[in-house]
């Protein structure tokens, strides 16, 4: 008798406005897709999906929990059953095997691992001012305990940079070789690509790797090389191939600076070409990146159209109330854990994965506090009709340029602004769409 299971553990995003069934897609930052809206029934069901219930079983106990028959709720549960496994999000095994059916909130969503501080390139506007290794850097008899927590829990994805994480190659395959078995877990890594030979990549492939984010700063080597070093745009894009021809998914991603902003339509022409996905950002004021290096608000919300389309504008579009603070750990190379990645300040500091359990920490009133933040106790944002389509924007950049974690995120604030006028006026139909039911219902309870 077949079990019915989670592929991996969903987040519950729980906005005035929505709840929203969510899982984690590939290994980006901001790591949930929203899939579903849901209400608390369908929920219940969701906390069924555990891996250790047939269909009979599930069936008995919604009917229990609502009173009505089994007959009565069987055809919609099997419909909902069916649709939800075409999405990839639920299926049925053969044998018990227990997953998180809903996030808890009581351990990390996903975890970001510098496994690294050294780099074999000195980018001017690295954000984690990677260069020489330290000494206390983190070696594969501290990560043994984290590995094993991240099995435990199916915490995914893992991204493993740095630094230049391909430097660590035994540390890089140790990881790869352990998580790539546990089907429920994405393993990835960010690489300036500049290492990756073609026996490198066999190596990679063997080990388990199938994900794997790569920097592309320029659509010639002209333009790369000027940011990264000279001779390294040729070394990526062969990593790339060299992944590629294995069947590695790799996403490219750009960083858009002062020194590049004016090719930004010809590398992002470029970068959607080479790999199986890109994404296109700009420099946030952390690390090595100095004031020359920052990209004004026009600047930010041009990368940001082009990003999202630069004719229909075409993007995602669900109620969001947070950003991933505190949902997505970051792990520095020394062992240091911060509530993510650009979090990265002294007074954040949560605790050390040599000296402290992760579940210990999630009980703790600074990681409450950081997963209580919404953009609602933000209050010069309280009123603001976007608040649920830019969900607060980022945290961590609030409190670099503002000084708190409960101030606007001024750099980006303007430019989600416009890009939502610009949806309006001149986005693809259902983003249009979307976009005008989120704001009408955002208004609507402002009226309340």
């Amino acid at each position: 008798m077949p079990y019915l299971k989670a592929t991996k553990t969903p987040l519950v995003r729980r906005t005035p406005v929505g709840e929203y069934l969510c899982i984690s897609y590939r290994f980006q930052f901001e790591t949930f897709s929203p899939i579903l809206e849901i209400d608390e029934s369908t929920e219940k069901l969701f906390r069924l999906c555990d891996g250790t219930h047939t269909r009979e079983d599930i069936l008995q106990l919604l009917s229990k929990e609502s009173g009505e028959p089994v007959e009565e709720i069987a055809e919609g549960f099997d419909e909902f059953v069916e649709y939800m496994i075409g999405e990839g999000v639920l299926e049925w095994v053969e044998e018990p095997s227990f997953i998180e059916p809903i996030y808890n909130r009581d351990r990390p969503f996903s975890i970001t691992l510098d496994i690294t501080s050294a780099c074999n390139l000195h980018c001017p506007f690295c954000s984690v001012d990677a260069g020489a290794p330290r000494p206390d850097d983190l070696t594969i008899d501290d990560l043994v305990p984290l590995i094993e927590f991240v099995k435990k829990y199916r915490i995914t994805p893992l991204s493993m940079t740095g630094g230049e994480p391909l430097l660590k190659k035994e540390m890089v395959l140790y990881i790869l070789e352990e998580l790539s078995p546990v089907k429920e877990i994405t393993t990835g890594v960010f690489t300036n690509g500049t290492l990756i030979t073609k026996d490198y990549a066999q190596q990679l492939y063997d080990a388990g790797l199938r994900f794997a984010r790569v920097s592309v700063d320029g659509h010639c080597k002209e333009v790369h090389d000027a940011t990264r070093g000279k001779g390294t745009f040729e070394k990526t894009i062969q990593g790339i191939k060299y992944l590629r021809e294995l069947g590695v998914d790799v996403s490219v991603a750009s960083t858009i600076s002062r020194m590049n902003y004016e090719f930004l339509r010809e590398i992002r022409d470029f970068v959607s070409q080479i790999g199986s996905s890109f994404s296109v950002g700009f420099v946030h004021p952390f690390g090595r990146a100095a004031e020359d290096h920052l990209l004004n608000n026009e600047e930010i919300l041009r990368v940001t159209m082009i990003n999202a389309g630069s004719e229909r504008i075409q993007t995602n579009v669900s109620p969001r109330n947070r950003c991933c603070i505190g949902e997505t750990l970051y792990i520095n190379s020394r062992g240091d854990i911060f509530p993510c990645f650009l979090m990265q300040f002294p007074q954040f500091k949560v605790g050390n994965i040599r000296e402290n359990d992760l579940r210990a920490i999630y009980k703790t009133s600074l990681v409450q506090e950081f997963l209580n933040l919404t953009v609602d106790t933000i209050e010069q944002c309280r009123d603001c009709d976007i608040r649920y389509f830019c969900g607060g924007s980022c945290r961590a950049s609030a409190h670099e340029v503002g000084g708190s974690l409960y101030v606007p995120d001024s750099r980006r604030c303007e430019p989600l602004k416009a890009l939502t006028q610009k949806i309006l006026e001149n986005g693809e139909e259902n983003t249009r769409k979307l976009l005008h039911e989120l704001l009408e219902s955002t208004r609507k309870r402002g009226l309340l």
